[in-house]
């Protein structure tokens, strides 16, 4: 369902909310993949605080999950990518190379990235639309989830101690794919629109691993120390 807008910044403040959303999804996950993956180069530090780290790597993950299913998510009243999508098919004029020096016009390079096709392939649009809609498999799964655990717990499932984990699995490769699918087609828009894209990393991501090497060398001090 396409959102009304009025003017192109309109439509620039969704697209950057949406792609605020999976860039946040794409941080929070690889995060979580990073720090299981430092488990073994140190098992010490972990052992010392493991409930410290499941916390962290629990709300990393839901907060990555939160985020897939804003993005995917399929009400026809709510900014996700499918409503984005058919906003962009309702209004490609705002895309026009005109529309598009005006919007650029204080950038010095506009006449040099004007000469670059500015407005969106409708086959393109059709195939990303399909790929975010809930007849996609990765999609349907991810609504599932959203709508009888993320977003709220199915009392029944609960009664009935079902658990739909088990028939419909997300993996985490899957979750990945999600992401990258959709940080694809907003970048691919945005670059279409504006010129410019989202990078899906952030200063100090990497923030953890001065936790684990300052909790690894004070394990190394103490026990010189009880030597």
């Amino acid at each position: 369902m396409k959102i009304t807008i009025n003017t192109p910044a309109q439509f620039q403040s969704l697209l950057d909310k949406l792609l605020k959303e999976t860039i946040d999804g794409e941080c929070y996950f690889k995060l979580y993949q990073d720090i299981l993956a430092a488990i073994p180069e140190n098992k010490v530090v972990f052992i010392q605080s493991n409930t410290f780290w499941s916390l962290v790597t629990n709300a990393l993950l839901d907060g990555t999950l939160i985020r897939l299913c804003r993005i995917y998510d399929q009400n026809t009243l709510s900014l996700n990518i499918i409503n984005l999508l058919d906003t962009i098919e309702a209004n490609l004029v705002i895309f026009d190379t005109n529309n598009f020096k005006e919007r650029l016009k204080d950038n010095p390079f506009v006449d040099s990235l004007a000469e670059t096709a500015r407005k969106p392939d409708t086959q393109k649009l059709k195939k990303d639309r399909e790929s975010v809609c809930s007849n996609d498999p990765q999609v349907k799964k991810l609504i599932i989830w959203r709508n009888n655990i993320i977003a709220h717990r199915t009392a029944n499932n609960i009664v009935e101690d079902i658990d739909i984990t088990k028939n419909y699995v997300i993996t985490r490769e899957e979750v990945r794919l999600l992401l990258n699918r959709a940080t694809s087609i907003l970048n691919a828009y945005s670059s279409l629109f504006c010129a410019s894209t989202y990078l899906t990393t952030i200063v100090g991501y990497d923030d953890y691993k001065y936790i684990l090497k300052a909790v690894n060398e004070k394990v190394e001090r103490d026990r010189g120390f009880l030597r």
